[in-house]
This record gives C-alpha cells, structure tokens and sequence, in this order.
C-alpha cells in the first residue's frame, strides 16, 4: 500500500443541529502520514495500525478505503480527568506479585472545547468511511455521552440515529453519595436510509418455561392466551425463535480479562460480539480507531469479518497483537492473518537491553536469551531471580528479510502463572543468514534483536 502526496478532503457535516464550542473550527484537509508495514502475522488483509488515528483515518481514505467501511465501533477517551497506569503482574507459580512502573498507559485529562473539536474531527472522517449501508458505534459515559450525542446528530445527522444502548454491569464499588453509576452508553447511527440488522442473530431465546406456554394449536400453529395492553384475551403465536434484543443490555465487565491483560479498560468480549453479530456480515469490514486491548478485533476476527485497527499507544499494539495471534491459532486450521503498519511519527515501544546466545550442533541451531533488562523495569529486573517473570512474549523470525518482521516461532504463555521457555532450536534448513528475535515485556517495553547465525 502506497500514501499518495495531496492533502485528502473531507465532506461537511450532514445535520442540522450544531453544538458550538470555544474555538470550532471545520477540519482542514487530511494529510496524508507516510507508512511502513513492520510485521506480518500469517495471511491477511486485517491491518494492526500504530499510529495517531487521524493521521491512520487519512491514510485509510487515501488508500482505497472511502466508503468501505461497513461498521464501526469506536470507544474513545471518557473525559474522566484522570491518567491510567498499568498494573503490572509478574509472571510465574505462586502468588501474584505486583510491581510500580512509573510509565502511565491511558491519559484521559482534557479540555472540554478540545476534547469536542478532537471528537468532530474524528467523526467526520469516520463519516467519509462509513458505507452507504454501515453503521457506526460510539461508546461513551455520562461524563460526554450529551455532547456527544449533539456531535453525532450534526455530522450524521439526528434522523440517522438507530438506538441509544444502555450497556448495564453490576459490579464495582457501591458510592453513598450518589445513585451508583453503573452503565455506559452505545450511540449507534447509520450512514443512509439502509443498513444491515441482523435481527435473528441477537434474537434473546425463549426459555423452557416460555415455550411451554404455547401448548395449544390450531390451523395458524401454536399459541398461548394472552392478555393486551387494552385488556383484551388474545392468542400470541410463536413465530420465532426468541424475543427481539433490548436497548438495555446486561453483560458484565470482565475483570479477569483486564487484569490478564494489564489493561484496565478492557471491554469484555461479548460486548464486542453482540455488536458485530447484530450490524455486519462474515466478510465485512469492521474499523476501530480506538483500539485499546484489541477486542474489536479479536471478536471481528473470530466471527469472520474483516477488520482495521488502531491506536497510537505501542503498549496497546503489543497487547492487542498478541490476543489476535491466540485468535488466530485457536482456528483449525489457523483463520487469516494480519499485518502491524506504523503511520506517521509514532513513537516506538520503550526499548531494552537483550543478551542472546547461538550454537550450532550438526543441522540444529539452538537460540537461548541470557537475559532481558526492560527499559521501564530496570531495577526490578535486575534484583528477579528469572529474567523471565517480566516477559510476555517472544517472537523470532528465522528468516528475517530486514525489512517486515514475520514471527514463525511464537512463546506467549496464555497464563500468568506460566513462563516462557527462553530457548529454541530449529534447523538449519529453516533459517536464513539472519534470524530477527522480538521480547515484548509485561511492563510494555521490548528489545530487538537480529543475530547472524
């Protein structure tokens, strides 16, 4: 995929209700970022970007991609004035050890006029995305949610809006101050007149008890008596499968997820599939530009939808990569793959010190890591007694072409309590000169190595 030299235009707004804020302003034309894919995973038109999303959003458009889109779900930043940092879990048996790490995952600090113009920037070029028929998902909380509904109304426009989705979790801490706060909000608006609802597909199933209802039949099929509104005894028949799904939706926040992953605002993976089961197809092209962990893509990826992802934090691109390759090889035999693109100016991961050692026996060639100091843990990793317990991953590409980094030995323990094994042999005959190793630590640094073998 190339970047073309010429600024990438953008359409105005389609509704007439306008908010108005302390420096507003239409957004200038896009430039278009250079880009580089700097890993492969498998094979695959799904797109890992890092990188600023509105320099991605205008690297989509300028790359085939107006119009294409045909859903789209994003969770931005809430607004919360607060700063994020990961909790960070060592790996091994034994208790959980948690250790401070001074670097901050999520900033969520701003003001209100820029986080308005940031959102209307956004939402424009996601409109210039978005097909005829896709639908576009913002998931936000009482923090923005009235704002934001006013922002949708204008660039979409408020006929195009489908549902306000109150998404319901019991779970967390119970305030005495106030009524507790215990549910976010979906906007879901279309692009045009028609969109995609598969409607059986979030059908809510009858119960046994329900079913049994319906023990009588005559020539129209069975039903049940039933009592309307007007106080009339009607017959209900049943004529599906269940009860159509409500705009109240109880699901709740997975919390071993989070912590699994070290990210705390991880959203649980059947929010993300009742979303893409309801408002797309298998082979249809699902966009997140707020990626975060990834759970957009995961659950585009297990239902067999396309997907693009993106966000600018590389901690998120290494948590969010990594689920996807457990997506991917859950599949047998394994589903398609994607690539990492960085766009732009984005800053790489925090970057460590790696010691690798290799020798060669007959045809075998064994690769062992000596050590590991993350960039971000640096005094913690050298008081472990196992370089290991800070590492989530390691990747080593035996044929690395110097350019595109593509993993064929993937060590990525699925739980914490596990290590990864720290040496690998293969042969020669599957090597190059050149073998590329990767270790990604669970604090989010990483170290790069290429060793000649």
């Amino acid at each position: 995929m190339g970047t073309t030299p010429h600024p990438v235009y953008l359409s105005p707004p389609a509704g007439r209700a306008l908010l108005t804020w302390n420096g507003k302003q239409p957004p200038p034309p896009l430039i278009v970022p250079p880009a580089i894919e700097i890993e492969r995973c498998g094979a695959g038109d799904q797109i890992l970007l890092h990188g600023e999303n509105l320099a991605a959003l205008a690297w989509l458009l300028a790359n085939g991609y107006r119009r294409q889109i045909n859903l789209i779900y994003i969770d931005p930043p809430f607004g919360a004035g607060i700063d994020r940092a990961r909790r960070i879990r060592l790996r091994g048996p034994g208790p959980t050890r948690l250790i401070p790490v001074a670097d901050v995952a999520y900033r969520d600090t701003w003001d209100d006029d820029a986080y308005l113009q940031f959102m209307y920037e956004r939402l424009i070029a996601l409109r210039e995305l978005l097909a005829e028929d896709g639908c576009i998902y913002l998931h936000c909380d009482f923090r923005k949610a009235h704002h934001l509904r006013c922002l949708m109304d204008e660039v979409f426009g408020a006929e195009r809006m489908l549902n306000e989705i109150v998404w319901f979790y019991p779970r967390g801490g119970d305030g005495e101050r106030q009524f507790n706060r215990k549910h976010d909000t979906i906007l879901l608006y279309t692009r045009g007149d028609h969109w995609t609802f598969n409607y059986d597909a979030v059908l809510i199933p009858y119960t046994r008890r329900q079913i049994a209802r319906f023990r009588h039949e005559d020539e129209r099929g069975r039903y049940y008596w039933n009592v309307n509104p007007r106080g009339e005894r009607v017959k209900t028949y049943l004529r599906k499968s269940g009860i159509g799904a409500y705009d109240v939706w109880t699901i709740p926040i997975d919390a071993a997820l989070a912590r699994d992953l070290g990210y705390p605002t991880a959203k649980p993976l059947a929010l993300l599939d009742r979303i893409i089961r309801a408002s797309s197809r298998p082979g249809d092209l699902v966009l997140d530009c707020f990626a975060g962990s990834g759970t957009t893509a995961v659950a585009a990826q297990r239902l067999e939808r396309r997907w693009i992802a993106c966000d600018v934090n590389p901690g998120a691109i290494q948590v969010a990569s990594r689920r996807l390759r457990y997506a991917i090889l859950d599949h047998t035999p394994p589903s398609s793959g994607f690539s990492v693109w960085r766009i732009g100016d984005a800053a790489p991961a925090p970057q460590g010190d790696i010691h690798v050692r290799v020798t060669h026996h007959n045809d075998r060639v064994t690769i062992a890591i000596e050590a590991y100091t993350s960039p971000l843990l640096a005094d913690a990793s050298r008081t472990l007694p196992d370089w290991r317990s800070i590492i989530d991953e390691i990747l080593i590409d035996p044929g690395y072409d110097g350019t595109v980094f593509r993993p064929a030995i993937v060590d990525a323990p699925l739980r914490r309590s596990m290590l990864v094994r720290g040496v690998y042999t293969i042969t020669r005959a599957d090597a190059s000169d050149a073998l590329a190793l990767r270790v990604v630590d669970v604090a989010g640094g990483e170290a790069f190595a290429v060793v000649s073998i």
